[in-house]
């Protein structure tokens, strides 16, 4: 697996600290403390602040400095949204590219996905089976588009967002059983539903710990 630089790694624990309501909407960033925090430099944290401001989490003020923007609701639906779309179009190039034996292993490891039971095991199987399937779409780019796109929820996906296990293994389920059909619009249909049903998870859980935006 790629190693994380250190822009990378900051922006990650500040994503969790906004996640998890260490930090709130409006609170500014102490850009120091953290890279103390951390053992990095200034340089990777400014880093960070850009890529974030980009991404909606932060808001960079000139000459103040830079302050937590919370969550969005609308955003964070279309952040899934979009997953959805990305690994929709990697199911279908899937479904038409891939070999009846390639098939067979992708089915292979969803069951072992579906046999998952900790949110370590859901995390290691469900991330074999994504790379599995982007690489049997045959497309660089798509990879590359995927590696590109920021992670909302901090660390385990499966640990912190109730009942995403269960529908992530009923879904690649529907999602396999398309793909060996040689179903291409079903199999994107059921990424993008996929991906969704585990939006709305991620906003219920925002909502309940009172990350978005007022």
């Amino acid at each position: 697996m790629r190693r994380l630089s250190s822009a990378e790694v900051v922006a990650v624990y500040i994503r969790a600290a906004i996640f998890n309501g260490e930090l709130r909407q409006g609170d500014r960033l102490r850009q120091d403390a953290i890279a103390k925090k951390l053992g990095v430099s200034r340089i990777p944290v400014r880093e960070a602040v850009i890529a974030l401001d980009r991404e909606g989490w932060v808001t960079v003020t000139p000459h103040r400095g830079a302050f937590v923007h919370g969550l969005d609701e609308a955003a964070l639906r279309d952040h899934y949204e979009l997953q959805g779309l990305v690994y929709g179009l990697a199911a279908r190039r899937a479904t038409e590219r891939a070999t009846d034996e390639e098939l067979t292993q992708l089915r292979t490891a969803q069951l072992q996905l579906g046999e998952a039971t900790t949110a370590d095991e859901l995390h290691d199987a469900n991330d074999t089976f994504l790379r599995m399937l982007l690489a049997l779409a045959r497309s660089p780019r798509l990879g590359a588009v995927m590696r590109n796109m920021a992670t909302v929820v901090p660390g385990n996906f499966f640990a912190f967002i109730d009942g995403s296990g269960v529908v992530q293994q009923r879904g690649t389920k529907r999602i396999v059983a398309a793909m060996r059909r040689r179903d291409p619009d079903r199999a994107a249909d059921e990424c993008l539903g996929l991906l969704r049903s585990q939006g709305e998870l991620v906003v219920k859980t925002a909502a309940a710990r009172g990350l978005f935006v007022t």
